[in-house]
């Protein structure tokens, strides 16, 4: 679809005028042959522009081992990307440039603002970074995994940045700490852990959220520890006994990218063709499959409640029969031998083994 250039023009004219409003108050503005200071520019030819701030002005520049650097201007273009900053917009800076690029920062945030897309550009590294928001690339890496830890370092910075704007000074030192605890990972899961059997339901955060919970606990004095991805710390229940023995364990954990879905994911469980199929027919039947997360380093955080299969023998796929279970506190499966059953498989009933779990095998083996 086409944007409207009229919409489009007006879009771009309005930001502008609200960006050049907004540095006015602080800064100079560029008059050409009249007056150095800022400009509100956009080099695009398609809607809607990418929009971003030039300071003009020479007299700035300082010498430097004998070279001239301009180095009283790289600070005035940093204090313009926190005066933006300040203000509410989506700011970048592009690599080799000094030019601050802006624009409005999207209603929905809750999704990852970097992305990582193969560059065609000759003589160019081969993959970029690219800033969904002001759609701009930030950075360059000459292989995808390179660029997508690039990535995850922009990410951190930004929300890091973010925390700085909405948190008191006494805060500030303990931000930095908590970004490099929590280490990568734009959605998070809290739970609560009150006892050995007493885990709360996960419930998911956006990473500033993580960010500042770890900060505040390492405020207040809190060891806060990395185990594996999880970051958790103990906290004593508010109004309650001074002496640290009514407590609870609070654990975040990065929302895992790529989950195990309806199997355990250890490399010595092995998965054959019969496991695979038999989550896939369950799924399509409606049964909810367990969903596996992150390592705790003695296993791994289930994400969802749900089925998990199995191969009968866990470490020879060979062996006939796959087993399905029921995960999690309270799940019901009731449907799981209709399901199987209705695509061809013959079920049975292991009542000697956990409640709910049932053996199954393929069409194939009858």
């Amino acid at each position: 679809m086409t944007t409207t250039p009229s919409r489009s023009v007006s879009r771009s004219g309005a930001l502008a005028a609200q960006v050049t409003t907004v540095l006015a108050a602080r800064f100079a503005e560029h008059i050409p042959g009249q007056q150095d200071g800022f400009s509100v520019e956009s080099l695009d030819h398609r809607e809607p522009r990418r929009m971003f701030v030039r300071w003009y002005g020479g007299e700035r520049t300082k010498p430097h081992w004998g070279h001239g650097i301009d180095l009283g201007v790289e600070g005035i273009y940093s204090d313009i990307r926190q005066a933006l900053r300040r203000a509410g917009y989506a700011v970048a800076k592009t690599p080799g440039r000094l030019e601050v690029f802006v624009d409005d920062r999207p209603t929905d945030t809750s999704g990852p603002r970097y992305t990582v897309v193969p560059n065609d550009v000759p003589f160019m590294a081969p993959w970029l970074v690219l800033d969904q928001w002001t759609r701009v690339p930030v950075g360059t890496a000459d292989d995808e995994n390179t660029a997508r830890e690039e990535a995850h370092e922009f990410e951190n910075d930004h929300v890091l940045e973010d925390a700085r704007q909405i948190v008191e000074r006494g805060l500030m030192p303990y931000l930095d700490q908590a970004n490099t605890l929590l280490g990568d990972g734009v959605h998070w899961l809290r739970q609560e852990v009150h006892d050995v059997r007493d885990y709360r339901e996960l419930v998911q955060h956006d990473r500033l959220d993580a960010l500042v919970d770890v900060a505040n606990a390492l405020l207040r004095g809190r060891e806060v520890l990395r185990e594996g991805r999880q970051v958790a710390y103990t906290t004593r229940y508010p109004l309650e006994r001074e002496d640290g023995l009514l407590t609870y364990r609070v654990r975040w954990m990065p929302k895992a990218t790529r989950p195990a879905v309806g199997y355990f994911p250890d490399p010595e469980w092995k998965r054959g063709p019969a496991v695979d199929a038999e989550i896939r027919v369950l799924v399509d039947g409606g049964v909810p499959p367990v969903v596996y997360g992150e390592s705790l380093g003695r296993g791994f955080l289930c994400e969802q409640d749900g089925f998990m299969v199995s191969g009968a023998d866990l470490g020879d796929v060979s062996v006939p029969g796959v087993h399905v279970s029921a995960i999690g506190r309270s799940v019901s499966l009731g449907g799981v031998p209709e399901v199987l059953r209705a695509a061809g498989w013959a079920v049975r009933c292991e009542e000697d083994n956990w409640p709910g779990d049932w053996v199954a095998f393929p069409p194939a083996a009858g």
